[in-house]
């Protein structure tokens, strides 16, 4: 029988997958009755495929085709089979290195396929193998990222383990974890991970994808987590990690691969759950322990009724809760009698569910009827039985049982036992009073370490003044205000706090303190009476202000805080502002910060004004008591601001522009947290946050500011002008959000991500809030840019802006409802940013007044191209920005003074085009003159009778009236000034808009030469009050022809609303 030809067997192959191992039969067969010319024939019959870069399906059954036959060894030829396989990837390595990017993808294809097809049994020389790594390699870092994959996917083979086993010492290994931390495309990140090779060394690095932006590559670096990595070779804190990063996902399809990761560590465990969670460490990780339970139960995993049963039958998991509690006295003899952390945790959670799941068939039985009605509450009864058949007999055995563990010390055992007492039934008054004698005789308790509990104790835990978290002592205060009035949780807690007082020590005044705050964080105000606030500031926070130790000033200035939250600022004559003032001015990072959360806090509920007041009171107090002593201090201090004096506003500010060092300061003033933000954080930046939390007065600063724009808007900041100190920087509602887009658009995520979470959500929130406050984003828009424009990224910030300016035109809209009829009734101002009108015509201006700044020799080539990259940002938001048009506005002088700055914004906007260099610069400044008088729209005759103006100055824009000519010599006199302070961003801004070079734009161009050509035949008279009679006329111009031509064709209002979006969105 005749072989067919190559060129035969692989059109063959690629009309479908069936075929193929007829097709590799035949090419084998091929290629045994001409060794010598086959492998030249395949070679150019293949080239056709190597130049196809997109992934057509014909293509792709090529190359596929080709791995199965190069990758084929039939017995008998292993040897030819073998030479082949080397000769061709000699061939294809030739041609790794072509400037064709298909040829240079297609062939790195073909060797991934072929190298990861083979069987163990291939042997390669090593001479093609050194080859290989070091084309592939080259090919790791070329310029098209599909190539850079498919070089991923062929060097994953080469990699060597070394003599450790590790892959530390492999530059294949050491290139593939360098890329997967710089590489921005998702799809070579993804190829990595399938590729890299997995040891103790790698690992941290998967686990590192699981917070990657991309789904996909988060997706599989779970699979690879669940197929490539056993659960023993995973370190205890990246387990819990990647768990709780897995299961707080919100993509569905990446949360669904780590629930299968957590399934096959459950069954690596043989299904013990405890035994999983002893491995995830649920005393450190205890939400995440309680997630795992929560997920296993909702995948079927665990049942909590079969868990109740096990209670009856004897054999319950971790020993149950019903337990011999006499017996348990002798935990010192053994504790292993004791529960154990993991278990502790699992029972609480199932007794949750359990409880849960009577909640809900009871509501389902009490809205059933007839016969549903009869089989709803048969199982609502299964389930209350089940929950009482896991819970102990009473709740004096539940209470015997937390007191047990508490006094062993194994207090987080005890606190989640003592959670489970909210599911017991307290009707009875004598489990209720034995609940807050509990309480009471545990917050009494001195301050204790963790390392004084005994060895074999499980779960023991330090109390908050000796580091703890103090999660025992709020669960405890919790308890008693659910088994005690709010007056005796008062009167218990206030004279816990005064027995710890009564010890000096400082750990016991800090525990004393910190109870206080707990107590006030959530307390009705009627229940803290008069006397009793002011015990509290006499016995504890005035002598904790001016303690020695700094955490006790941190927890008195948090309980006064608080007291001032409860009792107001005017209660007490202005001390509680004094004092935190006096904290946020000078003391320990710690200390600072919460005195800036506390000054927040209290200026969002009561005001600013009200909290200036009381400085403000006692300032004139001082200065009449002492006027020689405060002159002298001004003398000393100059015109510097004062945090004491000036209004709280400024002083916030003040602290928020503060320099950071790059570790923050911990609660001792010479301790620091040490952090390494570069490495791999497996607590998911939880250190970092926390460190900046405690020592960064700036974020608690810009946090307060942020939460009194949102909330208070422009009357948060009335007084905030400095009064007092003319030199002081205005702190109004504008300049606070122009500081608070200057630091998120300037910090650093990895070192402060407290605040950069912070700004990211405080920003749309802004801009999607009433238009009182989301003109803020538009009225900060030119100092920010203004602020920025001295450094490189001027353009991101731009882009950013435009991104708010959209977003609030769009959640308008989403209120709207979308109804076409609906926004067409409504007023049309509504769906537009606020403030878009004032914002444009203030960049056209700025944009004016930068092109109209004088060149000196002195002005270096960065500058220029600063300046040259401002304005190209200035003109790319411009365009951006989407204003109202002036027949939208309902009140008459409104309407009058919105045309007004139409018209303005279009002749600066004409005017710096024409003066503009950059092509696309101009030519978005011509088009923001266009949007601006087409924003103007057919209400222009009747509104420039109202401002005094004839028909042919509105229409025509040669005839520049004369307060437009006035306002452009005051712009071209102020430009230097104004120029000084304007900067602008890197080069590449430009380079990036020119990218847009082919977008279709001629019209605006040909429109912008047409006014720019106008204006330089009419210039403008020099003088104001010139006659504008003596300007010389032109006639009209063809683009007043269509303008009229247009006006003919819009018979109606909607129909000319109609064509006015039209040319907006033009």
């Amino acid at each position: 029988m005749t072989v067919p030809s190559v060129g035969k067997i692989l059109n063959d192959a690629q009309v479908s997958l069936a075929v193929h191992k007829k097709c590799v039969k035949q090419m084998i067969s091929r290629r045994h009755a001409d060794q010598d010319a086959f492998l030249p024939e395949l070679c150019n019959a293949i080239l056709p495929v190597l130049l196809e870069f997109k992934r057509d399906l014909c293509a792709e059954r090529i190359v596929r085709f080709l791995v199965s036959f190069t990758s084929a060894r039939p017995e008998g030829f292993e040897e030819a089979s073998d030479d082949f396989t080397e000769a061709f990837l000699g061939f294809l390595l030739n041609l790794a290195t072509a400037r064709d990017k298909a040829v240079r993808f297609r062939t790195c294809q073909i060797v991934a396929g072929v190298l990861n097809a083979l069987g163990p049994e291939a042997e390669i020389s090593d001479d093609l193998y050194e080859r290989m790594e070091d084309v592939m390699l080259e090919r790791l870092r070329d310029k098209t990222a599909a190539v850079r994959a498919q070089a991923a996917r062929a060097l994953s083979r080469l990699q060597d383990g070394g003599e450790g086993g590790d892959f530390s010492d492999d530059k294949i290994t050491s290139a593939f974890l360098t890329l997967l931390g710089a590489e921005k495309q998702p799809q070579v990140r993804k190829a990595i991970l399938g590729s890299l090779a997995i040891s103790d060394h790698t690992i941290p690095h998967v686990v590192e994808r699981t917070r990657d932006a991309a789904d996909d590559v988060r997706r599989v670096a779970y699979l690879a987590l669940t197929s490539k990595v056993p659960v023993e070779s995973v370190s205890i804190a990246l387990r819990a990690a990647a768990i709780r990063r897995g299961l707080a996902e919100r993509s569905p399809s990446v949360r669904q691969a780590a629930v299968e990761m957590l399934k096959r560590w459950w069954l690596a465990f043989e299904g013990d759950v405890l035994a999983l969670l002893a491995a995830l460490d649920a005393e450190t990780n205890e939400h995440t322990a309680e997630a795992v339970v929560k997920e296993l139960i909702a995948c079927g995993k665990i049942k909590p009724d079969e868990v109740a049963q096990s209670v009856a039958n004897g054999n319950p998991p971790g020993g149950g809760l019903r337990r011999d509690t006499h017996a348990m006295r002798t935990w010192r003899e053994d504790p292993s009698m004791l529960l154990t952390p993991e278990a502790a945790v699992y029972w609480r959670v199932v007794c949750e569910a359990l409880q849960l799941a009577v909640t809900q068939s009871g509501v389902t039985a009490a809205t059933a009827v007839g016969q549903n009605q009869v089989v709803s509450a048969a199982v609502a009864g299964e389930r209350i039985d089940a929950l009482e058949a896991a819970l102990p007999v009473c709740a004096k055995d539940l209470l015997d049982l937390v007191t047990v563990h508490a006094d062993a010390g194994a207090v987080f055992v005890a606190r989640q036992l003592l959670q489970i007492l909210n599911l017991v039934d307290l009707a009875d008054a004598t489990a209720r009073r034995g609940a807050a004698a509990f309480v009471n005789q545990q917050l009494r308790k001195t301050p204790t370490n963790a390392n004084d509990a005994h060895l074999d104790v499980s779960g023991t835990a330090s109390s908050y003044a000796l580091g703890g978290t103090g999660a025992w002592e709020r669960c405890l205060v919790q308890t008693l205000r659910a088994v005690s009035e709010p007056t005796d949780v008062v009167a218990v807690v206030v004279a816990a706090a005064d027995a710890l007082r009564s010890s000096g020590d400082d750990a016991s005044t800090a525990q004393a303190l910190f109870l206080c705050a707990l107590l006030l964080e959530n307390v009705q105000r009627a229940a803290v009476s008069l006397e009793t606030g002011e015990g509290i500031m006499q016995t504890l926070v005035r002598p904790g202000v001016t303690h020695v130790s700094a955490s006790v000033r941190k927890e008195a200035v948090k309980t006064l805080g608080l007291l001032g939250v409860v009792r107001g600022v005017a209660s007490d004559d202005g001390e509680t502002v004094r004092v935190l003032r006096t904290a946020l001015a000078a003391d320990a990072p710690a200390v600072r910060c919460i005195a800036a959360k506390a000054l927040g806090d209290l200026a969002l509920l009561y005001g600013a004004q009200e909290l200036d007041k009381q400085v403000n009171a006692t300032n004139e107090a001082v200065e009449r008591t002492d006027a020689d002593e405060a002159e002298d201090s001004e003398e000393e201090a100059g015109n510097a601001p004062s945090l004491l004096n000036c209004p709280i506003t400024d002083a916030l500010c003040f602290v928020m522009d503060e320099p950071v060092t790059d570790d923050f300061a911990a609660l001792d003033e010479n301790a620091q947290f040490n952090i390494d933000a570069n490495g791999v954080d497996v607590t998911g930046g939880a250190a970092v946050a926390e460190a900046e939390l405690e020592g960064c007065p700036g974020t608690a600063a810009a946090e307060a500011l942020a939460k009194l724009v949102l909330r208070r808007g422009k009357g948060g900041f009335v007084n905030g002008s400095g009064i007092g100190h003319n030199a002081n920087p205005s702190s109004d509602a504008t300049v606070v959000v122009a500081k608070l887009l200057a630091q998120y658009l300037c910090v650093d995520p990895r070192a402060r991500p407290r605040l950069a979470q912070c700004l990211a959500v405080f920003f749309p929130s802004l801009a999607s809030a009433p238009p009182d406050r989301r003109r803020l984003v538009a009225d900060a828009a030119i100092p920010v840019l203004r602020a920025l424009s001295v450094e490189k990224g001027v353009a991101r910030v731009a882009v950013y802006l435009a991104h708010l300016l959209d977003f609030a035109a769009v959640s308008a809209e989403q209120v709207s409802g979308g109804d076409d009829g609906d926004v067409s009734n409504m007023p049309v101002s509504k769906t537009y940013a606020a403030g878009g009108v004032d914002l444009l015509c203030a960049l056209c201006e700025e944009a004016l007044a930068v092109t109209s700044r004088p060149v000196s020799s002195a002005t270096t080539v960065t500058e220029k191209a600063l300046a040259k990259a401002y304005v190209a940002a200035l003109a790319k938001l411009a365009v951006a920005t989407n204003v109202a048009p002036a027949f939208t506005v309902g009140d008459y002088d409104e309407k009058s003074v919105a045309y007004h700055s139409l018209i303005r914004c279009a002749c600066a906007a004409e005017a710096a085009a024409a003066k503009v260099p950059e092509k696309i610069a101009s030519r978005d400044l011509a088009a923001v003159a266009v949007k601006a008088r087409a924003a103007a729209g057919d209400e222009a005759p009747f509104v420039a009778s109202g401002l005094g103006l004839r028909e042919d100055d509105v229409e025509t824009p040669a005839a520049t009236p004369v307060c437009m000519s006035e306002t452009f010599n005051e712009l071209a006199v102020d430009s230097e000034t104004r120029g000084e302070d304007v900067g602008a961003v890197a080069p590449d801004a430009d380079e990036e808009a020119a990218n847009d070079a082919d977008t279709p734009g001629v019209e605006v161009e040909d429109q912008a030469a047409v006014t720019a050509s106008d204006e330089a035949e009419a210039p403008a008279p020099d003088t104001p009050g010139a006659d504008k009679k003596t300007a010389p006329s032109k006639p009209r111009t063809s683009r007043k022809k269509s303008e009229k031509a247009v006006e003919t064709a819009k018979p109606t209002r909607a129909s000319r609303r109609g064509a006015l979006a039209e040319n907006v969105a033009r």
